[in-house]
């Protein structure tokens, strides 16, 4: 034998011993990774299926981290697998079997509020194929009728009703679908869900029925086929799978697509709502502005045209008397123009409240309290009733809207004028002050004050306040008793929500302050009219 010769047998040799010896350590991988892992799970489904027939509830745990483990027939002893059919009902189906055909099952199970589940253990499988689905959520599917797919639960299954949806498909000839639902509660107790002739048929063309909670009263029930290992269907599975974190963990609603969403859509809605306030409120600041520049060139026309012709007719009326009846104490000639004199000082009077009403440089409360004093004066000047004014020694410098201007003013006018009517009084205290954030104007006599229960219909004085006092948010009391005299109230909180939009900066600022009231040394002004 040549040298050649031999140096190819070693070679062959060589050669044919590393490949044994691959070979060996191959087989011993899938025989760790494939007997090591599926024998020890198989054993425990043994195991609880020995304990279910004593009604004696296991735990069933896997030391494997895969998600998915099978195994075959063939690698384990036949007690495991028939333990692993443990729990299933029988083989059902529509009533109708036809090939290609796709039907929908549903049932629901309940779980105590007060014995929650502490295990949960699914077993399902169909001929041919079938996906599942609990509480809408899908757990899994299978193509393979003698597979046997075992779907732990644990800990997924809250308290509550929990449905279980499946969807069977059949390729052709015979078809079924069989279910075990295996739930241990918290106190020992077996729960058990299995298919059978209570499961209900929902039609192909409903939607969302997975998540139903009820079923239809038009679903049918489903049909019996085959009870557990008989014919036609396989006495024992040829496959088993062991199927780990089936169930995903719930998801809290704050982190749900739906609830960001509608935060998205209630985020854009506050954004609208928002920006739309703001365009009012500049619309409406503008407008006020505009607004009462108008009034306040109207103001100053009145003052300075109308005003002017109105009083150079008075002087022309004045004139007239001195000038042609200078000595004349005949009443009866000089009556057209002193009448045409008096009423060119009401108008001049009146030209001058409008005025001050519209005008936005007398729109304080010191302002207010200065114009109701000096019109009390002159309105009492010619009565024999006297008068005493009270007011703070000084009023904060808030701005009074001028429709609480104008109400208040018109309101105390119509109280003046019901002391000097019906009061006779002969002495009239007007108190003004602000407390805390209302402002009140105090109206109090010595007259002979009246009945407020007796029915009469000439006091609609007493209405009109009260309707002015209320269009403005304030409020209007009197109290008043027959011989003791009347006391009026007019209050308006200068915070009221109602009259926010009445509030807006002033167009023109103040040259110089607003003159006050003379006071004593007791902080009153008094002045006597005989």
């Amino acid at each position: 034998m040549s040298a050649r010769s031999i140096s190819q047998k070693l070679v062959f040799l060589l050669s044919v011993r590393l490949g044994l010896s691959a070979l060996i350590r191959y087989v011993l991988h899938l025989f760790r990774l494939q007997y090591g892992l599926a024998v020890c799970p198989l054993c425990l489904v043994s195991f609880i299926g020995a304990a279910q027939e004593k009604d004696s509830p296991v735990d069933v745990k896997t030391n494997s981290q895969n998600i998915y483990v099978e195994y075959d027939r063939s690698t384990v002893p036949s007690h495991a697998i028939i333990a692993a059919t443990n729990g299933l009902g029988c083989w059902i189906w529509d009533k109708q079997t036809l090939d290609k055909q796709t039907i929908h099952l549903w049932q629901s199970v309940k779980i105590p509020r007060s014995n929650p589940a502490t295990h949960a253990e699914l077993r399902i499988t169909a001929d041919n194929a079938f996906r599942v689905w609990m509480d809408g959520q899908e757990i899994g599917s299978g193509s393979d009728w003698r597979t046997l797919s075992i779907y732990e639960l644990s800990g997924k299954l809250d308290p509550g009703t929990h449905v279980l949806a499946v969807e069977g498909f059949n390729d052709c000839d015979k078809a079924g679908v069989i279910v075990g639902l295996h739930l241990k509660l918290a106190n020992g107790q077996i729960l058990h869900m299995q298919s059978d002739t209570t499961w209900r048929v929902v039609p192909v063309s409903v939607s969302d029925w997975q998540t139903a909670t009820r079923p239809s009263g038009d679903w049918p029930l489903a049909t019996f086929i085959a009870n557990l290992r008989q014919p036609p269907m396989w006495s024992l599975p040829k496959t088993v799978a062991y199927i780990q974190e089936s169930l995903p963990e719930p998801v809290p609603f704050w982190r749900t697509f739906r609830f960001v969403i509608i935060l998205l859509v209630s985020c854009g809605i506050f954004i609208i709502i928002v920006l739309y306030l703001i365009i009012q409120s500049v619309i409406r600041s503008k407008t006020n502005s505009s607004l009462q520049v108008e009034r306040d060139r109207i103001a100053r026309d009145l003052h300075d045209d109308l005003g002017s012709k109105i009083t150079q007719l008075l002087l022309t009326g004045e004139n007239y008397q001195i000038r042609n009846n200078p000595l004349s104490h005949d009443a009866a000639s000089n009556e057209p123009i002193l009448q045409m004199c008096e009423g060119a000082r009401d108008i001049l009077t009146t030209i001058d409240e409008i005025i001050w009403i519209v005008n936005s440089e007398h729109n304080t409360l010191n302002d207010f309290a200065i114009h109701v004093c000096k019109y009390t004066e002159r309105f009492l000047e010619s009565t024999t009733v006297r008068f005493r004014f009270d007011m703070e020694c000084e009023l904060p410098s808030k701005i009074l809207p001028q429709l609480v201007r104008r109400n208040l003013v018109l309101a105390v006018k119509e109280a003046l004028n019901n002391v000097v009517k019906h009061s006779h009084a002969t002495e009239l205290i007007v108190r003004i002050k602000l407390e805390d954030s209302t402002f009140i104007v105090i109206l109090e006599d010595n007259g002979i004050g009246f009945d407020r229960q007796r029915d009469n219909s000439e006091r609609n004085g007493l209405n009109n306040m009260m309707s002015r006092v209320g269009e403005i948010g304030g409020e209007f009391k009197i109290i008043t008793r027959p011989g003791e005299g009347c006391k009026v109230f007019f209050s308006f909180p200068i915070n009221n929500s109602k009259l926010r939009h009445l509030l807006y900066k002033p167009v023109y600022q103040k040259s110089s302050a607003p003159n006050h009231v003379p006071k004593n040394s007791e902080g009153l002004a008094a002045k006597q009219i005989k």
